[in-house]
């Protein structure tokens, strides 16, 4: 996966990460890389996303020159219903036997190699942490259990703090975006605490956005 660029030399297959940011759109922009370096290897991606429409997000791709290997992308716009996401995660093959994959799109996403839900935060504001913990432990069951890398989009500050908590604790890894305000200057860094089978950098690492989409600036590390 991209996260090569981002000075990890092991990056973990299988798992579940969460990508975190304040405020801005960088992690959408990061799922873009993801998706475009996944289908250029010949892998298949599942996009859900809770914001924008199927048709939204795919010219979305287009427009960031994402076109070779499209047939391998599904895209699931305006997806705001956790209860069709548990369903999902506890009743896959139960439902999909009982109503054909093409009934239920989401059963699919088992048929992936990386399913990208953006924003998982969202679906779950007015949910019980009980139903958040028992989305997550699924996904990550799944996520052994059908060799599906899942990826979180998370805006911090959307679920309560004990909940966040909670959420970093139980993924195998975990990548922030933040942005820092001075003067007329707005720089932008990528924190990794958390990243299973690998040691995480030590530091933070600046970046940039272009039309390439997130660009890592070797030259400046802070800590």
């Amino acid at each position: 996966m991209v996260l090569t660029n981002f000075g990890l030399s092991d990056v973990p297959q299988h798992v579940v990460l969460l990508v975190e940011e304040d405020i801005g759109d960088a992690k959408t922009i990061f799922f873009r890389n993801i998706t475009s370096e996944a289908l250029k290897s010949g892998k298949k991606v599942y996009y859900i996303s809770t914001k924008s429409s199927e048709k939204d997000v795919r010219e979305q791709f287009s427009s960031f020159g994402l076109n070779g290997g499209i047939e391998d992308l599904t895209v699931m716009g305006n997806f705001t219903d956790p209860v069709t996401l548990l369903d999902m995660c506890y009743k896959r093959r139960r439902l999909c036997n009982l109503f054909g994959q093409n009934s239920l799109p989401l059963c699919n996403m088992t048929d992936t190699d990386i399913c990208i839900i953006d924003s998982f935060s969202s679906l779950f504001i007015h949910e019980e942490l009980q139903s958040l913990t028992q989305a997550l432990n699924s996904l990550i069951t799944i996520s052994r259990d059908t060799n599906t890398t899942f990826v979180l989009a998370s805006d911090m500050g959307i679920l309560s703090e004990r909940a966040e908590k909670i959420v970093r604790s139980m993924v195998d890894g975990i990548i922030q975006f933040t942005t820092e305000y001075s003067a007329d200057k707005i720089s932008r860094y990528i924190n990794i605490p958390k990243m299973k089978a690998t040691i995480p950098p030590r530091k933070m690492m600046a970046y940039n956005i272009t039309g390439q989409g997130i660009m890592v600036d070797n030259r400046e590390r802070v800590g």
